[in-house]
């Protein structure tokens, strides 16, 4: 791992690092697999941008560390995520009303 032409240095340095493993969930990369860069301590949270703060994941496992630091935190909204839950007492309905005519009347 770590050896292919287009790879970037900072990830090939990573992976030999990781023996080509995910931290997160401790399997071995494939060539298939998306890779993403992880901030072991985030940077919202005062983590470095240094190679001992950082480490290799699969994109989902990334996701899923992404989301978790987010809630520990409280302060990381991810843009999947549902923020308020619906009440059972209300409605669904349009916030505004278009125009048809286009003169602003409703």
């Amino acid at each position: 791992m770590g050896a292919h032409p287009e790879m970037p240095k900072k990830v090939a340095t990573l992976l030999k690092q990781q023996k080509g493993k995910c931290t997160h969930c401790g399997l071995y990369f494939r060539t298939e697999d998306l890779l993403e860069v992880d901030h072991i301590i985030p940077r919202s949270k005062g983590g470095k941008d240094e190679y001992k703060n950082l480490q290799v994941l699969h994109k989902h496992c990334h996701d899923t560390k992404t989301a978790k630091d987010g809630l520990a935190g409280g302060m990381h909204l991810d843009k999947h995520q549902i923020i308020e839950e619906p009440d059972e007492g209300k409605s669904s309905r349009p916030v505004l009303k278009t125009s048809r005519s286009g003169d602003g009347a409703a």
